[in-house]
């Protein structure tokens, strides 16, 4: 039974090129690593799972990387009737169990926001297409992937100072809670400029923004790939919210234009100390 191949074509309909060839990569190193063939995946058990983590010279981070891949496939294996609700169990549980020791030990890692110098040469590539719209609206609004799919021309509005809103509803959020998220770009000029685009866009809706999560995603991977430049649609969002940062904004205020559960995930993971920050900080603090 070709069970990767299988498995392949289920990604390819749902994931990125690049998480297609590495989610398979993670599984043949797996395979390789405790020397057992496809057919083998039907009867693991969870002591080979232990056996191939305490064999292995991989890292905390690419360790967690396989075991993402090994349970999307065993997922799909369930969901497919090629194992039983008890192998499926006792895998996903094994996973787990090895996830969480993992995480105490691996480094966190923060988002990285794109460069402006990255963010010039994005929009040189997409300039002129759908493309350079739709990433406008990812990088000025910060909204999640599974969020744009939701949107319609009825949910922005611009407010009497000229600030256009992304108004999410609790049915389009990742929390289920509805949020207002403002279109702002780094700098006041900029923000204007953006605005200005964004309304003329938005008169089209449907014409300029609807494309499907699986050819944006994969239109995105391969414009990285050919620019060298590593993003997703996802980096857009990270730098919206460090600009937020940057720009001053309490941490209340970021989180709840981000949509984060709560004020922790926004401090641990954006408010990182930055001397160039602190530094422009108390030059403003000066200035009255």
């Amino acid at each position: 039974m070709d069970i990767l191949g299988l498995w392949r074509s289920n990604l390819e309909r749902t994931k990125s090129q690049r998480t297609t060839e590495s989610y398979i990569r993670h599984v043949r190193s797996f395979m390789e690593t405790l020397g057992i063939e496809e057919e083998d995946l039907l009867s693991l058990t969870s002591s080979q799972i232990f056996r191939f983590v305490d064999s292995s010279s991989l890292g905390p981070s690419s360790l967690l990387a396989n075991l993402s891949a090994l349970k999307h496939l065993f997922r799909f294996l369930l969901r497919r009737e090629f194992i039983d609700r008890e192998r499926f169990t006792e895998i996903e549980q094994a996973i787990e169990e090895i996830r969480e020791e993992l995480n105490a030990r691996k480094k966190p890692a923060y988002p990285k926001a794109l460069t402006k110098e990255e963010i010039k040469r994005i929009f040189e590539a997409v300039k002129g297409k759908r493309y350079e719209k739709i990433y406008s609206l990812f990088l000025y609004s910060g909204i999640r992937l599974g969020e744009f799919e939701k949107l319609r021309k009825e949910n922005f509005y611009l407010d009497k100072s000229g600030i256009l809103w992304v108004k999410l509803e609790p049915h389009m959020t990742k929390r289920g809670k509805g949020r207002l998220a403002p279109v702002l770009a780094p700098t006041r000029d900029e923000t204007y400029r953006v605005t200005e685009k964004m309304l003329r866009w938005i008169e089209n809706y449907e014409e300029n923004f609807s494309v499907k999560r699986g050819v944006l995603q994969v239109y995105t991977d391969r414009l990285s790939k050919r620019l060298g430049i590593p993003f997703s649609v996802h980096s857009f969002r990270h730098t919206y919210i460090t600009n937020l940062v940057n720009s001053g904004f309490p941490v209340e205020v970021v989180k709840e234009f981000a949509g984060h559960a709560n004020v922790r995930t926004t401090i641990e993971t954006y408010y990182k100390f930055s001397q160039k920050r602190a530094e422009e900080l108390v030059t403003r603090f000066l200035r009255g």
